[in-house]
């Protein structure tokens, strides 16, 4: 079991998740603009974070996952959260999912968190080498998937019917990157 090295960016510290950042946590999923994009319900109680504090160790613990806290440099505020989900050693790719609480959006921060993220996955320093990173996006959440565009991803197509939520079945968009810096070893040869 690696733990996930807390990382800097111009704007942002991304800490790995930890029992301190329940309260941050809640406050994220709690808010029903954000859990809207994720298909999911809205935290109610303090339990529901400490539960899913768990189940993110869990993952943590047996290397299939590992996830930030993204905190503003200049103030320490809590401000979203970003996961490696599912990661798979043997076929050396990632999920990416990540959330930021409403006030924060359209400031390029996730923008700037996924570019750290991208490089750490690229340099095989934590959960060894990656090929492919995926990210799964409700096709109406515009800005996600301007990001992940911008960010070099390209849309593999639709996984229809994929989430059960608010009583309806919902299509994701499925979007990959995979790594330059393989292609650019390869041309080498």
């Amino acid at each position: 079991m690696i733990l996930p090295p807390t990382l800097e960016t111009d704007r942002l510290r991304l800490d790995p998740l930890d029992e301190h950042h329940l309260e941050a946590i809640f406050r994220i999923y709690s808010n029903p603009e954000v859990v809207r994009l994720f298909g999911q319900d809205c935290m109610t109680d303090l339990e529901q974070a400490r539960y899913w504090l768990q189940v993110q160790e869990q993952m943590r613990q047996l290397d299939l996952g590992a996830t930030w806290v993204l905190r503003l440099k200049d103030s320490g505020e809590a401000v979203g959260s970003f996961s490696f989900d599912g990661i798979n050693r043997q076929w050396h790719n990632v999920g990416v999912s990540y959330a930021l609480r409403p006030e924060f959006w359209r400031r390029g921060l996730m923008s700037e968190a996924l570019a750290a993220l991208i490089a750490l996955a690229w340099s095989g320093t934590f959960a060894g080498p990656m090929h492919r990173i995926q990210a799964l996006v409700f096709k109406d959440n515009a800005a996600s998937i301007a990001m992940l565009c911008k960010a070099g991803f390209v849309c593999e197509g639709e996984r229809l019917g994929l989430v059960f939520w608010q009583q309806c079945y919902w299509d994701l968009a499925s979007f990959c990157l995979i790594n330059p810096l393989e292609a650019s070893a390869a041309d080498k040869h």
